[in-house]
């Protein structure tokens, strides 16, 4: 086989992952993620050459092209009463999530940063506009990262911690958020814990995978009913409860409010919480839980 391969890692902890226990002996730690997107989607009234489509069951026409004001109100939903019921319901259980912010997100609607940061929620870097990023050279991501980061920076008054790409890293994308004053960063779906990236490109710079099936996006199409999706999450965490491995584990939870803030849906997470209180879990917002791992001894390598 010719050419370059780029490291990549396939072993990670292995049988036996690091024997640690989160805060009060909780066995999984879960971390709850708000994607706030509404109004950073890709759209025709904003000038794109088509709209989103990750609005429920509102599809675009025969005519991608033209602006559908159906599908607009759709994602308007997410910021004018979704992410409001989420935030009730996350205040009613006391927990604290992660905000996957856009930058156009909060500048449409800066209430919701302000909220976010009344509720002591994290907040972290998600793009300018729902940016895909997948193929841009360094200096062009560069430029993008910096807009978002000091846009959010300026909406909410505190710099965001990590990014979360919408269609994942390049090569590069390390170095840039390490460079550029980022704690830790989520675009990797390889693990039940935080580590250190592998090969040459990644810098000292700790990666907290997220999670797709955990995802209340599964409402678009596998999870019919709240109470499908509520199901999912008590059975992934009560596996990773009862599992008999060494040490701990994580869960990470996505959350839209276009989606689980609709009344229909927003049961899902509320019994989901209700099934976690009492349990070995520690909830915690993604920058909490990257920091108890680093000191539990979990140093760069050389």
């Amino acid at each position: 086989m010719s050419g370059h391969t780029p490291a990549r890692d396939f072993i990670g902890y292995g049988e036996c992952p690091p024997e640690f226990r989160w805060p009060d002996g909780a066995r999984v730690a879960v971390s709850l993620v708000i994607n706030v997107e509404e109004g950073a989607e890709r759209s025709v009234a904003r000038g794109d050459a088509a709209d989103d489509l990750g609005a429920h069951w509102v599809r675009a026409g025969a005519s991608p092209a033209s602006r559908n004001l159906t599908l607009e109100s759709a994602f308007e939903y997410g910021s004018r009463a979704g992410i409001w019921r989420m935030l009730r319901v996350l205040e009613r259980h006391r927990v604290r999530a992660t905000a996957f912010c856009c930058a156009a997100a909060l500048q449409a609607n800066p209430e919701i940063a302000a909220a976010l940061v009344r509720n002591r929620h994290e907040i972290a870097d998600h793009g300018h506009q729902w940016d895909t990023h997948a193929g841009l050279a360094a200096e062009d991501e560069r430029t993008l990262i910096v807009r978002s980061r000091d846009a959010i920076a300026a909406s909410a008054g505190r710099r965001p911690t990590s990014w979360y790409s919408r269609d994942g890293l390049n090569p590069h994308t390390r170095r840039i958020l390490a460079a550029e004053g980022f704690t830790y960063e989520s675009n990797s779906f390889n693990d039940d814990l935080p580590h250190w990236g592998s090969g040459p490109e990644n810098p000292r710079l700790p990666v907290f995978p997220y999670a797709g099936d955990t995802n209340d996006s599964g409402l678009l199409n596998q999870f019919p009913t709240a109470a499908a999706f509520a199901g999912h999450l008590i059975g992934a965490l009560e596996t990773l409860l009862a599992d008999t491995r060494t040490g701990p584990a994580t869960m990470s939870v996505g959350l839209h409010p276009r989606l689980i803030g609709r009344p229909a849906y927003a049961t899902a997470l509320d019994r989901f919480l209700e099934h976690a209180r009492g349990k070995a879990a520690w909830f915690a917002t993604r920058e909490e839980i990257v920091r108890w791992w680093l000191a539990k001894g979990q140093e760069a390598p050389a």
